[in-house]
C-alpha cells in the first residue's frame, strides 16, 4: 500500500475514511427505490478525500493534486462547490464545480493527449465504482474492513479547448486496466474509509480509453492512453 495512505488511513480510522460508468455524462446522485412500500434514499455520506502525487519510489503520478492544504497530497471536502462524497449508489466522488480555488494537476499531453498538461479546476470530476465478479455494481459501503475489490473504476471527466473528455479504466471498457479499493475501516456495518490505487495484476494494468463526448452525449473514442494514481476517502 503506498505509505502516504497508509498513514491517513491511520489517521482516518482513528478519527472515525461519481459520475457512472454506464452514463455518459456527469450525473448527480438522485433517489433510489429499495424494496419496501416507499421511496428510500441511501445513505450518501460526505468524505474527506485526499489526492496524493508521487507512488512509494517517489515517482510522479499522472493525476495529483494541487497541494492546497499539504505538501504531496491534498484532501478535499465538500465546500465552495466541491463534491467530496459517497454517492447513493455507493461510488466515490470528488467533483469541482464552478470555482478555481481547488484543482487537480493532470498528466494529458505528455502522454500524447490533445490537452496541456497542469491543473483544472471547474467542472472536472474523478469517480470509481465497484463491480462484482458478474460486472454488477455494488456498494463500496458495504465492503467489509480490511477487504478489497480488484474489479473497480476509475474515471476523470475534464474540458480542454471546448471538448469534453473522458479518460476512464473500468470493467465497463474493454481493453482497459482496473482500480483497486480496500476498506481500512468499518463501524456500524459500513466501510467508512478507502483506499484507491491502479490494480497492478490484471491485464492491461494503468490503462485508460480517452473518450470525448459528442454532441448527442454519447462517447467516441479518441485513443488509449494511462492512468496513475492513489487516492484515499474517509467519512
Amino acid at each position: 500500500m503506498h505509505r502516504h495512505i497508509a498513514v491517513f488511513a491511520i489517521i482516518a480510522s482513528v478519527a472515525v475514511a461519481g459520475c457512472s460508468d454506464r452514463t455518459p455524462t456527469p450525473t448527480s446522485p438522485g433517489l433510489a427505490k429499495w424494496s419496501g412500500a416507499r421511496p428510500v434514499t441511501p445513505p450518501s455520506p460526505n468524505v474527506t478525500s485526499t489526492v496524493y502525487d508521487a507512488d512509494d519510489a517517489g515517482t510522479p503520478l499522472l493525476t495529483r493534486s494541487d497541494e492546497y492544504n499539504g505538501s504531496g497530497f491534498a484532501t478535499y471536502t465538500a465546500v465552495d462547490n466541491v463534491t467530496s462524497h459517497i454517492t447513493s449508489n455507493g461510488s466515490w466522488q470528488l467533483y469541482l464545480g464552478s470555482q478555481t480555488v481547488r484543482r487537480l494537476y493532470l498528466v494529458l499531453a505528455g502522454q500524447g493527449i490533445p490537452a496541456p498538461d497542469g491543473y483544472y479546476s471547474s467542472n472536472i470530476e474523478a469517480y470509481s465504482q465497484c463491480f462484482d465478479a458478474n460486472d454488477t455494481q455494488v456498494s463500496i459501503l458495504s465492503m467489509a474492513a480490511g477487504s478489497s475489490n480488484g474489479n473497480c473504476s476509475f474515471g476523470m471527466d475534464f474540458s480542454s479547448g471546448g471538448t469534453k473528455y473522458k479518460l476512464v479504466m473500468s470493467p465497463k471498457f474493454s481493453g482497459t486496466g482496473r482500480a483497486s479499493v480496500t476498506c481500512i475501516a468499518a463501524a456500524s456495518g459500513s466501510c467508512t474509509s478507502w483506499t484507491i490505487v491502479p490494480n497492478a495484476g490484471v491485464a492491461n494494468a494503468g490503462v485508460a480509453n480517452l473518450y470525448r463526448f459528442a454532441k448527442s452525449g454519447g462517447l467516441v473514442l479518441h485513443g488509449v492512453h494511462h492512468n496513475s494514481y492513489a487516492v484515499s476517502a474517509a467519512s
